[in-house]
This record gives C-alpha cells, sequence and structure tokens, in this order.
C-alpha cells in the first residue's frame, strides 16, 4: 500500500517536500498532499514552512499556491 511505502519513505529521511513526494511516488503534487495530510492529521507528521519560499513565490509556505518550499518531518518514533 502507497501510504505504508510513504510511511518507510518519510521515516528513512530527515525531512521531504512535497515535489520530493511527488517525484519518488510518480504521483501528481496534488495526490502527494493528499497522502501528507493523512500522516498529518494522524499526529505523525509536521509540516515545516521553509522561509525561502517567500524568495521563491512570494507567499508564506501556508498560503503558497504552488506548495514550492514546505517541507515535512517525521515526528512519530
Amino acid at each position: 500500500m502507497i501510504l505504508s511505502d510513504l510511511k518507510d519513505y518519510l521515516k528513512s529521511h530527515e525531512q521531504v517536500s512535497l515535489r520530493d513526494v511527488a517525484v519518488r511516488f510518480d504521483v501528481s503534487e496534488a495526490a502527494a498532499a493528499g497522502m501528507l495530510e493523512h500522516w498529518e492529521r494522524k499526529g505523525m507528521l509536521k509540516r515545516i514552512d521553509n522561509p525561502s519560499c517567500a524568495n521563491v513565490c512570494g507567499h508564506d509556505c501556508a498560503s503558497c499556491p504552488m506548495q514550492c518550499s514546505a517541507l515535512y518531518r517525521w515526528t512519530e518514533g
């Protein structure tokens, strides 16, 4: 199942971006965001806003329409 594969991927990397996940699992960024949201809702994944996002698209990560620099970190041991 892809969610368990994603969990393994997240646990093996210090942090990942939305684009990393989309490329790794060969899915759209929208699909990757949905999978990441699953683990966020469970409290096992934390979204980290990257301060460089404003330099890329001019938005903070929370309102970035491209989700260009949002990073994610696994928080469950």
